[in-house]
């Protein structure tokens, strides 16, 4: 009995004295991340039978486990996706919004003070230094617009070393993962199954780490972990770990995607099908905002531009000249996708700015029909078999952009994404800085005929798209006749085109002598002119439309150019300029807010998470002060016990000497 009694003090003793070591080890790990709380798992040794019944054994450490609870720890990988992502975004896009809805450097403070200096123009139209006001307000808008393309290119060259980043931490990760799990199954078979908590505890950690960087699925096999990235591409099988790597983007040159590399072979993998985390973040502020924000931006350029060179092609400047256009245009980005098997190059030309949008489309050939689809809206906008020999709307003229192949042929698969306004700022500049390019004058003028008697008046006048000085010259006199309430001198062969009381009539190819009936208060068009008469002439009265031959102190067309800035020139016809900046400012301010409120609630859940898992894996320094203080009480006790077992064995061989 004695020698029983000795062996289970002994089993006591080490049981306590692993106890011991188990709470030492928390002890000593309470502030190392990712560290488990360890137990040790004590259970009974078997009974030994005898004829008046079993007599224990003692005790024995059965394992050492980690208190996890893999619940939790993947409600914290889910959430730290989450919250990594919103993060990412977040630190990217509140930079833009305060710098394009900043009231003191925006391109909204730019254009009020371009068009200001129009005003003033308007009103001293012969003055230099008006001029020279005017056009240095048009540098500065230029300037303005480069300014804040230049801001978002840089944006976008550090999307892309922050892509190349993740990727390098993502692939060191994966391959300490790699590394890890066989170390595990190693540590399995060396210690008769039982588990290599420290290595459990770094294989965890790796796994949050990857939840940082992007969303992970953990598909356990056996000892090992399978780890699947995005939409479920195997990063890790086991203790092999595939690639990552980065390539130019097949279908914007400017970009830099993701490819997953297996068995050699590299292949893309498209940003949607990396999710969550801080690369999913950088992919879902680059299409999302970055790109919008550009597009956005360079669609007012484009239109301003347009519009504005429009007009000042239809003024007269102060040396009497047609004027010019006073600014070059950004054209469309077009890029064949670098998989194409074809070789078309594809014309994107803007035709009617005042329709284009700040859209992405891709033109796509099946074998059989072309495709241009908007991809910013996922809208087939036209299929055709063929390209028009004459461009047409609505098959190859899309949303103000025109589409021809202009050389070589696409084959069965190939694409080539367009973004039309794309380069709209960057490409937004001044042709000329001359203080004299501005043309505030209109290209013709209106006299009444010094001997009229009538009340008749004549509007000053004013010119259409496609107005040439041809047009104006000779003269064109307009007679009234009282007989037949008429008026007739239009030029011969002319469109005439009269309104009155809003009703519209054409008289087309006019001939000499034809009488057109006059009404107050109309308007009458032709040759790319339009000119209105009210009042009462007089019969014999006349009016003169013809070249100004006095333009010096005309302010006609730098009123219209001014008057550019509360028209709808854009979205066909529905908004201004300053209303779509505006738009895309509040929408980037919308952005940014709600995603600071997410990004709140996200870390405000990953915080929940994280304390709730601490409090069951974590180590709790009380719980562990008590638990060493019960190891050493069954320690001290043990060891009695063996002093008592040791005491009576030695009474027992004293008793047998005496014998």
């Amino acid at each position: 009995m004695s020698i029983s009694a000795l062996e289970i003090g002994t089993s006591g003793l080490q049981a306590a004295e692993i106890g011991i070591a188990t709470t030492g080890q928390n002890i000593s790990n309470a502030n190392t991340a990712g560290y488990n709380e360890e137990v040790s798992e004590q259970v009974e040794s078997p009974e030994q039978g005898y004829s008046f019944g079993y007599i224990g054994q003692g005790a024995e450490v059965n394992t050492i486990t980690r208190d996890y609870n893999a619940l939790l720890a993947s409600q914290i990988n889910s959430t730290q996706s989450s919250s990594s992502q919103i993060t990412s975004y977040s630190n990217l896009i509140t930079p833009i919004d305060n710098m394009i809805a900043d009231p003191t450097a925006g391109i909204s403070p730019a254009l009020q003070s371009f068009f200001s200096s129009l005003q003033n123009l308007s009103a001293n139209p012969s003055q230099v230094a008006s001029q020279q006001t005017a056009m240095s307000g048009a540098q500065d808008l230029v300037t303005q617009f480069q300014s804040l393309q230049t801001q978002l290119s840089n944006s976008a060259q550090s999307v892309n070393s922050q892509i190349s980043t993740e990727v390098n931490t993502i692939n060191t990760d994966a391959q300490q993962l790699a590394a890890v799990n066989q170390a595990i199954e190693i540590g399995y078979a060396a210690a008769n199954n039982q588990p290599p908590n420290s290595l459990l505890d770094q294989r965890d950690q790796l796994i949050n780490s990857l939840s940082q960087e992007t969303q992970v699925t953990v598909v356990p096999e056996g000892n090992q972990y399978n780890v699947f990235i995005g939409n479920g591409q195997p990063l890790v099988m086991g203790s092999t770990a595939n690639t990552l790597t980065t390539v130019t983007s097949s279908t914007n040159p400017q970009n830099l995607d993701v490819a997953y590399t297996q068995n050699g072979v590299t292949e893309p993998i498209s940003e949607s099908s990396l999710p969550g985390g801080t690369l999913g973040g950088l992919f879902a502020f680059r299409t999302n905002s970055l790109e919008p924000i550009q597009n956005s931006i360079g669609q007012v350029a484009i239109v301003l531009g347009s519009a504005l060179n429009a007009q000042n092609e239809l003024g007269q400047t102060t040396t009497g000249a047609m004027g010019s256009a006073l600014f070059n245009i950004g054209t469309p980005q077009v890029n064949a996708d670098a998989n194409n098997t074809g070789n078309a190059q594809l014309s994107a030309t803007i035709t009617d700015p005042g329709a284009i949008t700040a859209d992405n489309y891709a033109l796509t050939y099946d074998g059989t029909n072309y495709t241009i689809t908007d991809t910013t809206t996922n809208t087939v906008k036209s299929t055709f078999a063929a390209f028009p020999a004459t461009p047409t709307q609505g098959v190859n003229i899309i949303d103000g952009v025109t589409y021809t192949l202009s050389s070589g042929a696409m084959n069965a698969g190939d694409s080539i994404a367009v973004s039309p306004t794309a380069n709209g700022a960057s490409g937004l500049s001044l042709i000329s800085t001359s203080a004299s390019a501005i043309a505030s004058a209109a290209p013709i003028a209106t006299t009444a005929t010094t001997t009229n008697t009538g009340t008749g008046v004549m509007t000053p006048g004013s010119v259409t798209t496609g107005f040439t000085p041809a047009d104006a010259s000779p003269a064109t006199v307009l007679t009234y006749t009282a007989a037949t309430d008429s008026l007739s001198g239009f030029p011969v062969g002319s469109n005439v085109v009269v309104t009155s009381n809003g009703v519209s009539t054409t008289y087309a190819n006019y001939t000499a002598g034809t009488a057109i009936p006059y009404t107050p208060g109309m308007t009458m068009s032709f040759n790319n002119m339009t000119v209105g008469l009210s009042g009462t002439p007089a019969d014999g009265d006349s009016f003169t439309v013809g070249p100004n031959t006095n333009a010096t102190g005309d302010n006609r067309n730098v009123l219209l150019m001014n008057g550019l800035l509360t028209q709808n020139t854009m979205n066909n016809g529905t908004a201004t300029f300053q209303g779509v900046y505006a738009q895309m400012v509040d929408t980037v301010g919308n952005t940014t807010s709600q995603l600071t409120t997410i990004g709140t609630t996200e870390t405000n859940l990953l915080t929940s998470a994280t304390a709730q898992q601490q409090s069951q894996s974590g180590v709790n320094l009380d719980q562990e002060t008590v638990n060493l203080l019960q190891y050493q009480q069954v320690y001290q006790a043990c060891g009695k016990l063996i002093q008592v077992a040791s005491q009576n064995f030695s009474t027992v061989l004293a008793l047998d000497s005496a014998q």
